[in-house]
């Protein structure tokens, strides 16, 4: 596949996080799919979709924005504004109702126009101070 077609493939794995429709996993992800950031998180489509709906539950008007996307053979990177409203259960932290802003890199890899692999870094320590969430010992 072109790089202009594995960024399109990105992009609707992002649409997948941004609308909550996990029907778009099956069509995105490969069978195998690894990510590699949560080793505890089932292989496949369905550990993807537990983890949009854990995250949607908390924050259910999340939305990306891709400040840059780049492609090189079969991996598509991209840094990341992933924004909205605390209204659900998070972490075992209660709703704050506070606007938040996730940022973050992510970097995968695409084969037979399927995500396989993905390695995410995200400042889950800025999101835990923004809602208030207790740091340290």
């Amino acid at each position: 596949m072109s790089i202009e077609a594995n960024k399109a493939v990105v992009q609707r794995y992002l649409e997948m996080w941004d609308t909550g429709n996990l029907d778009i996993a099956e069509e995105v992800l490969a069978p195998d799919f690894v990510d590699h950031t949560r080793p505890h998180q089932a292989p496949g489509p369905e550990g993807v979709k537990e983890n949009i709906a854990t995250f949607r539950s908390g924050f259910p008007d999340a939305t990306h924005t891709v400040i840059h996307m780049i492609g090189e053979g079969d991996i598509v990177a991209f840094r990341f504004a992933r924004r909205g409203r605390h209204k659900g259960m998070f972490a075992g932290f209660p709703p704050t109702g506070k606007e938040i802003v996730l940022t973050g890199a992510d970097f995968l890899r695409i084969a037979d126009g399927k995500i396989v692999e993905l390695w995410s870094s995200q400042d889950g320590l800025n999101l835990a101070q923004q809602l208030g969430m207790p740091i340290g010992g």
